[in-house]
């Protein structure tokens, strides 16, 4: 059944819509690698709706319309049943990553802290560690539960107040936390249905397709790229928790052959990983040729990775073109472009000293040595304008400036932040463009790009550019190089940021290899200073080796490059060998070596 998003009040009644259309039709299934059919189970449209039903009449016994609920579980049926059970019920839902990790219990205590949900839900060997960090955020008397199944025998019954209306509000989405805080984008049911008849539309997606992903679903790629736009477009959903991914990456590849996937999805990282660590005998008898789309989104895009990934799979029949460049942010709900369908992502190639140079126009150039950048095909939602981060005047296309969007889709604005939703959701262009360009009002995206032939390319985050003798560096572009310096860093994480001493000065934090010895760090520090000072035209010479986790990620894997420079600052990190400025280490106490 083709999806029309105005044709349905909210979330539930569009997904009730598919269930009546084909109420047999295969909604879920859970696949756990290793083990047999018996451990694998699938549950149909029909099904699914009466489960998100039963747990819909459950939340509102105890809810009022509009309460918060925080759904700290990790990938399965009950997550997604409680997901769709308070798009139902009228509440608001919450997606929280598993408490499971220091870094996701910190997270969850950060989310209670600013949206104070009535209800969590959480695995009971999570508990112990949801109730202190609730008790440490003052939101000791929220109610924690383990995910029970419903009693099958209570009344469904109706919404107190009517089924939610396309205003009402679904769901409170997280950010990722990579440049700040997390906060929480206000997402409504017709913002939703909006974006993701609009993505539909863009992959396209329909019945005939399986969509597999072990992408976290509190992380909006999982949640609304992959999980919900296939259900809101009847096709089959197959999902792997994503620990089984990171402990063995071919496991993603062999659970797109085993259940004939169409279209998947991953961050750069997964891709590098996979063409790091599999071997060709690993891919050996695998059948990707049925693969349409498998989306690269979510962190900064590296065309060499693309390549290599799709050379590593080319005997498993996967198409050359599959892999498909994506835009989108929590901001905008999740999509905001995907290259394509079909043909091969655009990589344009850019003059760098144009493209370090502030708001002048990205310059074509011939030179190897030139740099890539991907195209992120057009919106098929949203008007999309390059604009002075300043001035907020109209820039060139093919200028760099910041990526303002306008259209239906959008969040609201984050959770108890009104100032800086003026700031941010509701922006007016002061000059240039046409009048209706200034008439509506816009999202700043705090993206930094251009668009080129029509496709919109990202350069960086305006928040961690680097701005270094007059040149804009973009942060990823220094990790990557330090990642190709030497190959104790291969597979492991930086964290490229800059400290004024009083010119600004480029810091790397980076995990280095523990197979290195004490005595060859130095020569590996050293590879990375003449690297990255031959990138960059000026002097790199403050680099920090770490250990193995010594850099922060979010729980989606974004690195947090704000927090390691205010651990740096604060003189909170213990490199294994450290190299710096005699005023860079006044700075922070540290001494080289």
């Amino acid at each position: 059944m083709r999806f029309d998003p105005t044709a349905f009040r909210n979330f539930g009644e569009a997904l009730a819509a598919q269930a009546a259309a084909a109420p047999g039709h295969p909604a879920l299934t859970l696949h756990r690698p290793g083990q047999d059919d018996g451990g694998t189970v699938t549950i149909t449209y029909a099904e699914l709706v009466r489960r998100a039903r039963r747990r819909a009449a459950m939340l509102r016994r105890r809810l009022a319309p509009g309460d918060r609920v925080m759904i700290a579980l990790p990938t399965g049926a009950d997550f997604v049943e409680l997901f769709l059970g308070c798009l139902e019920a009228g509440a608001v839902a919450v997606p929280a990553p598993p408490p499971n990790t220091s870094s996701a219990a910190e997270r969850v205590a950060g989310i209670a802290a600013d949206c104070t949900p009535a209800l969590v839900f959480a695995r009971a060997e999570d508990h112990d560690s949801v109730v202190a960090q609730l008790r440490g955020c003052g939101q000791e008397r929220v109610a924690i539960e383990q995910p029970a199944a419903p009693d099958e025998n209570a009344p469904i019954g109706k919404p107190r107040q009517g089924s939610p209306g396309p205003d009402r509000l679904a769901v409170l989405q997280y950010s990722s936390g990579s440049t700040g805080r997390p906060r929480g984008v206000m997402l409504t049911h017709g913002a939703v249905l909006a974006n993701l008849a609009a993505m539909g539309q863009a992959l396209p997606i329909g019945a005939d397709d399986v969509v597999c992903t072990w992408v976290p679903l509190h992380h909006d790629m999982g949640l609304f790229a992959q999980l919900s736009v296939a259900l809101l477009h009847g096709a089959h959903v197959v999902l792997m928790p994503p620990t089984d991914f990171v402990r063995r990456p071919v496991e993603w590849l062999r659970m797109m052959d085993r259940f004939g996937a169409t279209i998947s999805a991953g961050p750069n990282f997964a891709y590098d990983l996979c063409r790091r660590v599999l071997a060709e005998d690993q891919l050996q008898g695998l059948d990707l040729s049925r693969v349409r789309v498998i989306l690269n989104g979510a962190e900064p895009i590296q065309p060499a990775t693309m390549r290599r990934f799709t050379d590593l799979c080319a005997g498993t029949g996967l198409p050359a073109h599959a892999v498909a460049p994506a835009y989108g942010l929590a901001e905008a709900t999740v999509y905001v472009s995907i290259s394509r369908p079909a043909l091969r992502p655009a990589v344009h190639r850019v003059d760098v000293a144009a493209m370090q140079s502030g708001p002048r126009p990205y310059v074509r150039a011939a030179a190897d040595g030139d740099a890539e950048v991907v195209g992120l095909g057009r919106s098929l939602l949203y008007e999309t304008r390059i604009v002075d981060p300043d001035t907020w005047q109209i820039l060139p296309d093919d200028h760099i400036g910041e990526v303002w969007l306008s259209g239906p889709g959008m969040g609201q604005g984050y959770w108890n932040q009104q100032e800086l939703n003026q700031h941010v959701f509701h922006a007016r262009i002061t000059g240039g463009g046409t009048s209706a360009d200034r008439a509506r009002t816009w999202l700043r995206t705090g993206d930094l790009g251009a668009v080129l032939d029509g496709d919109i390319v990202i350069q960086g985050r305006l928040k961690d550019m680097l701005i270094v003798r007059g040149r804009n560096l973009a942060p990823h572009d220094l990790e990557h190089e330090a990642q190709a310096a030497h190959e104790a860093l291969t597979g492991l994480v930086g964290a490229a940021f800059g400290v004024a001493v009083p010119d600004e000065r480029i810091v790397l934090v980076h995990e280095v290899s523990p197979r290195v010895k004490a005595a060859d760090l130095s020569a590996v520090a050293v590879a990375v200073t003449r690297r990255l000072t031959a990138a960059t035209g000026a002097p790199v010479r403050n680099v920090l080796l770490v250990r193995r986790g010594g850099v922060g990620r979010t729980t989606s894997g974004k690195i947090q490059r704000r927090a390691t420079r205010d651990r740096f600052l604060a003189g909170d990190i213990s490199p294994v060998y450290a190299v710096l400025d005699p005023e860079v280490r006044a700075l922070v106490g540290l001494s080289d070596g």
